[in-house]
């Protein structure tokens, strides 16, 4: 079994799945400011849902999304793991909700996007298999084809990747690869992730935090 956690966009998610990758229980709040708050609930119930010895890893989604929400959903998995001492497994968000829309209409490359704000797009290119092959990078609302499915992905989905990914023998990412330079995304970071799965749970931004020192510092 899996828990998995995501909180990438406004929906808080949390989800255990079984052996078989079919949904257990799944639970979400919607709301972009709330994240913190509702997490520590919604994961409560999940875990009173799952018998602890028969979880075999805690899955996050890691991002891109933005800076405070996104740390609340990786902090709380890396706590469950060290708690259980389970191991940690981290998914770009994308991948879930590119392999969400594959399950539903497979056969056929797909573009997904989650709201980045700013009138902005967090934006990944997918093969038919599910694969990521451009991405994730942030692009203006206004590039985005009108074949670009926009959604939000679930702790479900990203429990389904990590479970999938974990019954191949897929290695995860011995290191953090290197990031952006902060404050822009200059397509480091989806050249260093490349199609890569499993990643450690660090967060993965592509811009700058939205709350900002303000200048000259406190009085």
């Amino acid at each position: 079994m899996i828990i998995g956690i995501d909180t990438s966009t406004s929906l808080t998610s949390v989800a255990l799945i079984d052996q078989d990758a079919q949904v257990v229980l799944e639970l979400g709040h919607e709301d972009p400011r709330r994240h913190a708050e509702v997490i520590g609930t919604l994961l409560a119930e999940v875990i009173a849902a799952a018998d602890s010895s028969a979880v075999s890893a805690i899955a996050c989604g890691v991002g891109p999304g933005p800076y405070t929400g996104l740390r609340v959903g990786i902090a709380a998995a890396i706590a469950l793991g060290a708690a259980w001492q389970r191991p940690v497994h981290g998914l770009c968000s994308q991948d879930a909700l590119a392999a969400e829309v594959l399950s539903a209409r497979p056969g056929a490359p797909v573009d997904v996007a989650t709201d980045a704000r700013r009138s902005e797009a967090y934006w990944a290119s997918y093969d038919a298999g599910g694969v990521r092959v451009a991405g994730p990078r942030v692009r203006p609302v206004a590039e985005l084809e009108g074949s670009v499915v926009r959604g939000q992905p679930t702790a479900a989905w990203v429990a389904r990747c990590v479970h999938g990914l974990v019954v191949r023998g897929v290695a995860p990412l011995a290191s953090d690869p290197p990031l952006d330079v902060h404050g822009q995304d200059t397509g480091a970071t989806a050249d260093a992730l490349g199609g890569a799965g499993l990643l450690l749970p660090r967060p993965l931004y592509l811009r700058r935090p939205d709350a900002t020192v303000p200048a000259g510092g406190a009085a």
